[in-house]
């Protein structure tokens, strides 16, 4: 039997939202008339993942994360004449109006529907997520949608999971198929759960010993001619 349940991520894996947040910082900056310099944005990259890090490992919690991220970045650039918390405003509202789709992500979802049912898998706030993909027009690509803000817990923990499973008619194992960019996040919760999962690393970031899918692709096509072998 092949794959006809896709349990998709959304953000990095459909949604580039890399690129949305660091064009979210800058503008936040520029509106509150603060120097954009072009070393920020890995400098926030790098910030921002390792508390989406500490988050995945309970370490703090969703609301510190919003609360702190800004006021500490800001301290680490050593910027005193700005404030944290309307640059959080300000990011939070350019990331909710402007999503934008990875070059060829709507045509590999209409393929992937034409191959089974597709449900999306996301971590975020509630508020933001849904948003997002009211402006992204997204929810028509998938039956159903599963955010973190709504589930109680953040993947790659077995409550969300759990969540999730026991809200998909019919779920099979081995009908299924995790298709994620994150290793921490979607494929050391499909690997929990014992399902078969793609990691989506058109960056070619470095993989984990400990973390190994079991499919690695750069791109959609690839996905497509897993689905087709």
């Amino acid at each position: 039997m092949g794959y006809d349940i896709f349990l998709v991520d959304v953000d990095d894996t459909i949604l580039d939202f890399h690129g949305a947040a660091i064009a979210a910082v800058q503008s936040a900056f520029e509106r509150c008339s603060l120097e954009w310099k072009e070393e920020y944005a890995e400098e926030y990259t790098r910030f921002n993942a390792s508390l989406w890090a500490m988050l995945e490992r309970k370490e703090i919690t969703r609301e510190h994360l919003h609360a702190t991220r800004f006021p500490r970045f800001l301290q680490l650039l050593g910027i005193d004449n700005a404030d944290g918390d309307v640059i959080n405003v300000l990011y939070e509202e350019y990331i909710m109006t402007r999503p934008k789709y990875f070059c060829g992500a709507k045509e590999f979802l209409t393929k992937l529907n034409e191959r089974g049912r597709v449900y999306f898998l996301t971590n975020g706030t509630l508020r933001i997520q849904r948003a997002r993909f009211d402006a992204a027009d997204l929810w028509k690509y998938a039956k159903a949608t599963f955010i973190s803000g709504e589930a109680g817990a953040d993947k790659p923990a077995k409550q969300y999971t759990d969540y999730v499973l026991e809200r998909i008619p019919d779920f099979e194992k081995e009908r299924a198929l995790w298709i994620g960019d994150s290793l921490t996040a979607d494929i050391c919760a499909a690997l929990n759960a014992k399902i078969d999962c793609v990691w989506f690393n058109p960056r070619g970031k470095v993989g984990r010993d400990d973390l190994i899918p079991t499919y690695e692709v750069k791109d959609y096509p690839k996905i497509l001619q897993i689905l087709r072998e």
